[in-house]
């Protein structure tokens, strides 16, 4: 009963530790049912109390066997693709496993007697755990973006090279001399002092390169706005302009209806019909954002003798951010206007905004005059002094900021664009 309580209280400070990691770095599922958000504690320590009370498997399975436990639950729990999540799984098992090193290390130069050192390490490494896990999360809390496009890949190989050398070196055979044990001690303590420092600075960077994406996203959101607000305030003098006409217009119709001018009376409401259509909104989705957008870049390519065609539903449920619709919408259709500018003929622009069975279905389509270069899923831009590309990029970032997933493609000639995001 006592093994039991000890292996309870550790599970759940270890669960806790993982818990405000992932909170740290995740959104967490949302599920119509509320309570299953709150078993998301009680699922790792679970997970951890099965691992410590099963048989120990050979020693290179302990950290495999750690982080799928871990990597499941997380993929339960939060929103998060797969292949970040055994990222993040790993890179917490390495943390644990070098706090681990680094606790035995000073525990064992120091002078103990008539206690189990086991018991005193793995008491200390888990408070130690938590006590860094929590000054993480107090450090880098509302930092989800760090995680956000695909730069932290190219750290994707340290966590998993960490792993390999603690196994092996815990594994190494010293003899069992006196000396040789201090040896080992200092070596991995060494290990693992460089390899904290390690994770700090690669950690450090991918925050930094997130908040210059953030700048830039900043900067064009607040350009986008101000394009936003200039529509929308031309569309009120334009409808200002109008209401002033429009009563001089009926004066007009009046007075050729009080001279008996029937026909001409008839001919004036022909052209003046035809007036307003031309002068009204084309798209209604019953979202103001995406209101002003849609027509305004109607407006715009029908003036550039580009043939938009437009495929929507009723938007009024979309929760995305105003800023977030405003980069998607401006950055696909202003990339697609571009690009059939420079065509003779064949000027089209596909574009289609629909809600679906809780999703919002993006798509858009359009011919270019030369294959636009696609290599993972990105833009190889031609156009790196104008920026060209970094529309494109910062769409996907929303994409994936809002859990959503977007795919590239250029076939026949003819660019493709559509994304799913869960609304």
């Amino acid at each position: 009963m006592e093994i039991f309580l000890k292996s309870l209280a550790l599970s759940l400070v270890m669960s806790i530790s993982c818990k405000v990691f992932f909170d740290t770095l995740l959104e967490k599922r949302r599920w119509r049912r509320g309570w299953i958000e709150n078993t998301e504690l009680l699922a790792f320590t679970l997970g951890i109390i099965i691992i410590s009370m099963s048989e120990i498997p050979p020693y290179a399975i302990q950290p495999i066997r750690f982080t799928a436990v871990i990597c499941i639950a997380v993929q339960i729990y939060y929103r998060v693709r797969f292949v970040q999540n055994v990222f993040l799984s790993i890179l917490f098992c390495g943390i644990f496993w070098i706090v681990e090193i680094l606790t035995i290390s000073f525990i064992y130069l120091l002078p103990i007697t008539g206690i189990s050192i086991q018991i005193v390490e793995e008491s200390v490494s888990d408070i130690l755990l938590l006590c860094l896990m929590l000054l993480f999360h107090f450090k880098y809390k509302g930092k989800t973006n760090v995680m956000s496009g695909t730069k932290w890949t190219r750290f994707l190989f340290f966590p998993v090279f960490c792993m390999v050398i603690i196994i092996a070196a815990t594994m190494y055979p010293w003899n069992g001399q006196e000396g040789n044990e201090y040896v080992r001690v200092l070596v991995l303590a060494g290990f693992g002092l460089v390899n904290m420092a390690a994770f700090y600075f690669l950690w450090d960077i991918l925050v930094r390169e997130a908040e210059m994406q953030n700048l830039r996203q900043g900067r064009e959101r607040t350009q986008n706005q101000m394009n936003m607000y200039q529509s929308m305030q031309e569309n009120y003098e334009r409808q200002r302009r109008f209401l002033h006409d429009y009563k001089n217009q009926l004066n007009c119709i009046q007075g050729m209806l009080a001279e008996g001018k029937t026909e001409e009376t008839m001919e004036y409401l022909t052209a003046l019909n035809g007036s307003i259509r031309m002068n009204a909104d084309h798209v209604n989705t019953n979202h103001t954002a995406v209101n002003v957008v849609l027509n305004q870049k109607y407006s715009y390519a029908r003036e550039k003798g580009i043939t938009m065609t437009i495929s929507v539903n009723d938007l009024s449920s979309l929760t995305m951010g105003e800023e977030d619709i405003v980069t998607i919408l401006v950055n696909l259709l202003d990339n697609a206007i571009e690009a059939c500018e420079k065509l003779e003929s064949n000027k089209v622009i596909q574009f289609k905004m629909t809600v679906e069975d809780g999703e919002l279905i993006l798509s858009i389509r359009n011919p270019v005059k030369e294959p636009v270069k696609i290599r993972d899923n990105r833009i190889a831009t031609t156009k790196p002094e104008e920026g060209h590309g970094i529309g494109l990029i910062n769409v996907q970032s929303v994409v994936q900021k809002n859990c959503g997933t977007s795919i590239l493609r250029c076939e026949d000639g003819w660019f493709f664009f559509s994304a799913m995001i869960p609304v």
